[in-house]
């Protein structure tokens, strides 16, 4: 931005040479796209380290039907009812007996099973974060519903259901 301005004290001019100050709607709107993009990058690998987890789990389980324990005991440990710990023996082809003690094995399950009740619980706190980035964009109007969906990973309609009323935390996009 140059500005010609008339200097009094002599013959002459200068020029501003100053920039002009950043759209406040646009700053929002690219704070917003970062934090949306972030926060898919996280739900994504949380997603991911779900199903690993699982699939252990699930492993575990199996040989620890193999290896001789009850379906109950099993069930109590993984926090699961009889009818899935049965499932998932059942769907276990390639299992051999392995001899590892019936408490090692327990715990083992347990601690997978706390592993992913933590990432179920950071599940949750990712969403909640998404929810209140997206209610406040909506709110704000920086961003299209179109955007918002490329962006979340949603679809447009769900995001008009899930923010609909809900008011975002002060400080959801920082200012």
């Amino acid at each position: 931005m140059a500005v010609l301005h008339r200097d009094d004290r002599r013959e002459g001019y200068y020029r501003y040479r100053g920039t002009a100050k950043p759209d406040k709607t646009a700053v929002h709107a690219e704070k917003t796209r970062k934090l949306l993009r972030d926060n898919k990058q996280r739900i994504s690998f949380n997603a991911t380290s779900m199903r690993a987890l699982s699939i252990r789990l699930n492993q575990q389980i199996a040989q620890a039907l193999c290896d001789g324990l009850k379906v109950t005991r099993l069930a109590e440990a993984a926090e699961l009812s009889r009818w899935a710990v049965r499932t998932v023996g059942l769907s276990a082809d390639d299992v051999v007996p392995s001899g590892l003690p019936a408490e090692q094995r327990l715990a083992e399950i347990r601690q997978l099973k706390s592993e992913l009740a933590e990432l179920e619980e950071s599940k949750t706190s990712l969403e909640d974060h998404r929810l209140n980035l997206l209610a406040g964009a909506r709110r704000r109007g920086v961003l299209d519903d179109h955007e918002l969906a490329a962006l979340s990973g949603l679809q447009r309609e769900t995001i008009r259901k899930i923010t609909w009323g809900v008011q975002p935390e002060p400080g959801a996009i920082p200012a």
